[in-house]
C-alpha cells in the first residue's frame, strides 16, 4: 500500500514539472547515438537529453518520448526527450547537433533560452 502512495505521488511531481516553463535554460549539444530511453537516434533528428536531475529513474525515464518546444533567438520548435544529460543543470538540455544547428551556428556553444514541455 506504502509503495502505491508513494508511485501516486512520484507520478503527481512529474506532471508539476511538466507544468512549469524553464527560463534561461543553459542548451549545449552532443553526438547523439543510443539514449538513455534506448532508441539510437541521428544528428538531425530534433531530439534532446533532459538533465539528470529532472530525467527522473526508471527504465525508460519517465520523461522518456516525450515532446517539448524550445524557444531561443526568436525561433521555436519542437523536439523529443530521448536522453540523459549528465554534465546539464536543472531545467538545462543538450540538443542533438541538427537543433543546435536549427537556432545557431555550433560555434557558439552555449545558448540560453526557454522550453517547456508540450500536453
Amino acid at each position: 500500500r506504502r509503495h502505491q502512495e508513494v508511485a501516486k505521488r512520484a507520478r503527481a511531481d512529474v506532471d508539476l514539472h511538466k507544468r512549469q516553463t524553464f527560463t534561461n535554460a543553459r542548451f549545449t549539444f552532443y553526438d547523439v547515438g543510443l539514449g538513455a530511453c534506448g532508441q539510437t537516434n541521428v544528428p538531425t533528428d530534433f531530439i534532446v537529453a533532459l538533465n539528470v536531475e529532472q530525467y527522473g529513474s526508471g527504465y525508460p525515464g519517465p520523461y522518456c518520448f516525450q515532446s517539448i518546444t524550445i524557444s531561443y533567438g526568436g525561433k521555436t520548435t519542437q523536439a523529443t526527450i530521448m536522453d540523459e544529460c549528465m554534465g546539464c543543470p536543472w531545467g538545462g538540455l543538450d540538443f542533438s547537433t541538427g537543433l543546435f544547428d536549427f537556432f545557431a551556428a555550433e560555434s557558439e556553444g552555449v545558448l540560453y533560452g526557454t522550453w517547456w514541455f508540450n500536453d
